[in-house]
């Protein structure tokens, strides 16, 4: 199967592929996981994914589309009409503090929204690179985050882990740098 920007996220793609978020959900419930790939259960639509949509929207150049197709999350009328509500003006805090920062912009600079496959472990794997510079094989991802100082409990291990480890972010990271080498 031959991935695109239109097919990257369809069903088919994922029962072709697998995915670090597939393998993350496995993990956690293999269930539902399993209830996803067969289209009987969707992931709801949570304000905190809505504000990482607008920030990836951003990064991808295609903001002014992502607002048209999200009208709510902005005021439709009243004085306020066209500005974002309250709980989501954080998207244009984050997308300030990235476009401020040298160092920010630069891990976010290159080709944004690479499609890369292969083989890992026996099966074909998928991955969505934010940003790729392609000259020198070095790549961004965007995350936005509640908090970077937040501690998880982790049931298994009984022990408090960051953001990072808890959500399973060096193990992405680790499955990106394998795929793109």
């Amino acid at each position: 199967m031959k991935l695109n920007k239109n097919n990257y996220f369809s069903l088919e793609a994922n029962k072709y592929y697998m995915s670090v978020s597939q393998y993350k959900g496995f993990i956690s419930c293999e269930g539902r996981e399993m209830a996803k790939l067969n289209n009987k259960w969707t992931q709801e639509e949570t304000d905190a994914l809505l504000v990482g949509r607008y920030a990836h929207a951003w990064n991808e150049g295609v903001l002014d589309e992502f607002k048209k197709d999200n009208p709510q999350l902005f005021f439709l009328s009243g004085p306020k009409a066209g500005e974002l509500k309250k709980r989501y003006e954080i998207a244009d805090k984050v997308i300030d503090v990235i476009d401020n920062d040298e160092l920010l912009r630069l891990s976010l600079s290159g080709e944004k929204e690479v499609i890369f496959t292969a083989e890992l472990f026996g099966i074909p794997w998928k991955i969505l690179i934010d940003s790729y510079a392609y000259d020198d094989h070095r790549f961004g991802d965007l995350k936005v985050l509640k908090s970077l100082y937040d501690k998880f409990w982790d049931k298994e291990t009984s022990s408090y882990k960051n953001v990072f480890e808890y959500r399973g972010y060096f193990t992405q990271m680790a499955v990106y740098c394998e795929i793109e080498r």
